[in-house]
């Protein structure tokens, strides 16, 4: 079997994904793949289990949504991958698994809020007892930096009058309903003015002209935001569920 054993120049492994060969060194240099053996004249040559380690790779980036919680976690199923570590790859997958779930459920709830702010009806107190966030609690629950909160308090996207330990913002149940917005509008790729334009609107009570001050987009377009984020979300868990069945193979090899 050894005998018959096919190596994969970087050309020809690219080819396998659609991808330029220079992304093959890059996963080697980070470390998402294993080392390449080198030929007499130090030419890589890769072997059947960089083409599954690749494969994994894909599953994860070849798919335009990420978030820091979500790249992180991929991350160590790469790293575990590379390292041909198969059982901590597959905890890590399914851990993978579980922080897309956890996204799509965010997303799930953001669009809910985001329709009824494109319907023109104001967000609604939240009739269950106030709970307060701190800045790395949002950060945490939205896969973000707690710089990127600081950033959207600095430009006037959230604010907010409490204060917690160390006079550090605290926000609560209806801040969350506006930070849900705010978050699936950048994802979306609507930039902080636009924003902020729109909520100083919102703000304002002409909640009638909300679609025109985020950069005039039809009602139906905003909606679609968050339709198009949740179908980019599905596919990034497709091609993650495929990742187990992948070590699995690898174990094989």
């Amino acid at each position: 079997m050894q005998q018959n054993k096919k190596f994969y120049k970087p050309v020809e492994l690219a080819y396998l994904y659609g991808i330029h060969p220079n992304t093959i060194r890059l996963y080697e240099r980070l470390g998402y793949i294993s080392p390449a053996e080198r030929t007499s004249n130090n030419y890589r040559k890769f072997s059947k289990i960089h083409v599954l380690q690749v494969k994994i790779c894909r599953c994860i980036f070849g798919y335009p949504f990420t978030n820091r919680h979500i790249r992180d976690t991929g991350n160590e199923v790469m790293w575990a991958a590379a390292k041909k570590q198969w059982d901590f790859g597959k905890q890590y997958a399914s851990d993978y698994i579980q922080t897309i779930k956890q996204e799509i459920d965010l997303a799930e709830k953001a669009a809910e809020v985001l329709q009824k702010w494109a319907l023109s009806k104001r967000i609604i107190e939240n009739p269950e007892q106030p709970i307060n966030f701190s800045r790395k609690e949002i950060a945490d629950l939205f896969g973000i930096t707690g710089e990127t909160v600081r950033n959207w308090e600095r430009n006037g996207l959230i604010s907010s009058d409490a204060l917690g330990i160390n006079n550090e913002k605290l926000y609560n149940n209806k801040d969350l309903e506006r930070l849900r917005i705010v978050y699936m509008l950048r994802q979306a790729g609507y930039s902080i003015s636009a924003i902020h334009h729109s909520i100083s609107t919102y703000n304002s009570g002409q909640s009638n002209m909300v679609l025109t001050a985020l950069n005039n987009p039809e009602y139906d377009e905003l909606i679609s935001v968050g339709d198009h984020w949740l179908h980019a979300l599905w596919k990034l868990m497709d091609a993650a569920q495929k990742i187990p069945s992948i070590f699995n193979e690898l174990e094989t090899l």
